[in-house]
């Protein structure tokens, strides 16, 4: 089921219904995301951000995940873990450069709600990229490292999830192969390449998805996506469908 408006309000959604959640969100101050967050922003009048300037709006974007991040925490079961592949953003504006660590941000409001933050997975992209530096040549100091990975936050609802009777033997039934575990529970993630057209939308490479939702769900379960795109929702859909979950994605219409 794909759901068409924000996430900011997901009461379609009961309290505890959903067994994992797994997105990539807008990374606020990429500027292909830009109008996305000043519509929400517009039709969100309780926020407010004083100033002016690319801080003030920085901080207005990460509000509205903060928003979504809220009601994720609301619809999780206890012990349900929530994961967000987000990336920093770099970007100039009025000649400055800057960093803006949207992972930091992303963990420290994820804590303020209740999450529990876990050890992250560190997505190493394959870059289309010939030379991805950033800087003066070979002269110091005005150089910038390359940005050659991506976070995967890790957040449990509280303690450990329990499963007890006909639960616990769904959670067996969804065991992976020892090569499957050792491979996916490393933090750091290679050989994965962005997705094809990722530049101008929504788009991610299935792989992270469905690793994500055979380590964090069991078969049964509901799977959540806030911000799943129209044709990246209908393609996880499909695919938690084959591995015996249910899905429910939103996106703007």
């Amino acid at each position: 089921m794909i759901i068409l408006h924000s996430s900011i309000n997901m009461s379609e959604l009961e309290d505890g219904s959903i067994g994992a959640v797994i997105t990539s969100p807008p990374y606020p101050m990429i500027k292909k995301w830009d109008s996305i967050f000043e519509q929400q922003i517009i039709e969100s009048p309780k926020i407010r951000y004083d100033g002016s300037g690319p801080y003030f709006i920085y901080r207005a974007q990460l509000e509205i995940l903060r928003r979504t991040w809220a009601e994720c925490f609301r619809v999780l079961v206890p012990g349900g873990i929530m994961a967000i592949n987000i990336g920093d953003a770099t970007r100039t504006i009025d000649k400055e450069f800057w960093c803006y660590p949207n992972y930091a941000w992303t963990t420290t409001h994820c804590q303020e709600l209740g999450f529990i933050p876990l050890i992250p997975i560190l997505w190493k992209k394959i870059s289309n990229r010939p030379n991805a530096f950033l800087g003066s040549g070979f002269q110091p100091v005005n150089a910038y490292v390359s940005q050659d990975c991506e976070y995967i936050g890790i957040f449990r609802k509280g303690r450990n999830r329990t499963f007890a009777g006909e639960e616990k033997e769904r959670r067996k039934r969804s065991s992976f192969t020892k090569e499957e575990r050792d491979d996916w529970f490393q933090q750091i993630w290679t050989g994965i390449p962005g997705a094809r057209g990722s530049k101008s939308s929504s788009s991610w490479n299935m792989t992270i998805p469905y690793r994500l939702m055979r380590m964090y769900s069991i078969i049964g379960d509901a799977i959540l996506d806030p911000f799943c795109g129209k044709v990246g929702g209908k393609e996880f859909e499909k695919m938690c469908i084959e591995w015996g979950r249910s899905f429910v994605g939103y996106t703007l219409p």
